[in-house]
């Protein structure tokens, strides 16, 4: 079999396991990108939504272990350190979540999605006060950033600053946000 032809069978795997993705039947798209992991194992792509998937069904270590294989090729692939940092908070590890977030900043520090999950995993440590300047920043990045508002907005409430929080919680909902 030829390298095309290995490359047409991965992609009807990963464009199977990507529309199984979408009808919610994780464990499917988990079997079809294994099955074109096998065909192509330094795609970064396919072990980022892999690890996605997994995260799905709360399988922490083992998406973590997808984003760190994905992350051995492409060390500097922003989408795949966040996500690796998000199932590090979903797993409870914030201090190594808060590394991975890092790391899409020092690659792109204009990313507000990145800020806004390190301001949520130093919240989830009571660091409310670090919470607040990272969910700043990515409102000074984009204005429009709805969860960075809501979170700020939650954050605030915590802090007893009731009508600074009412104000972001406002403009959350303004933008969208449903949480509101």
């Amino acid at each position: 079999m030829s390298h095309s032809d290995d490359a047409r069978i991965a992609w009807g795997w990963k464009e199977e396991g990507d529309e199984l993705f979408e009808r919610r039947n994780f464990e499917g798209a988990i079997e079809c990108y294994n099955k074109a992991l096998k065909l192509f194992p330094r795609d970064p792509d396919l072990w980022n939504v892999k690890g996605l998937a997994l995260s799905e069904l709360k399988r922490y270590d083992e998406a973590i272990t997808s984003y760190d294989a994905a992350l051995e090729h492409y060390p500097r692939e922003t989408v795949v350190w966040n996500n690796k940092g998000v199932a590090l908070d979903n797993a409870g590890k914030h201090i190594e979540a808060i590394r991975c977030f890092d790391m899409v900043i020092d690659i792109d520090p204009q990313d507000a999605g990145a800020w806004c999950n390190k301001g949520v995993s130093f919240g989830l440590l009571g660091w409310l006060e670090e919470a607040i300047e990272c969910f700043e920043t990515a409102i000074d990045i984009n204005s429009h950033h709805a969860s960075s508002w809501y979170n700020k907005g939650i954050t605030l409430l915590k802090l007893k600053r009731d009508n600074e929080a009412g104000d972001a919680l406002d403009r959350a909902r303004e933008l969208g946000f449903s949480k509101c």
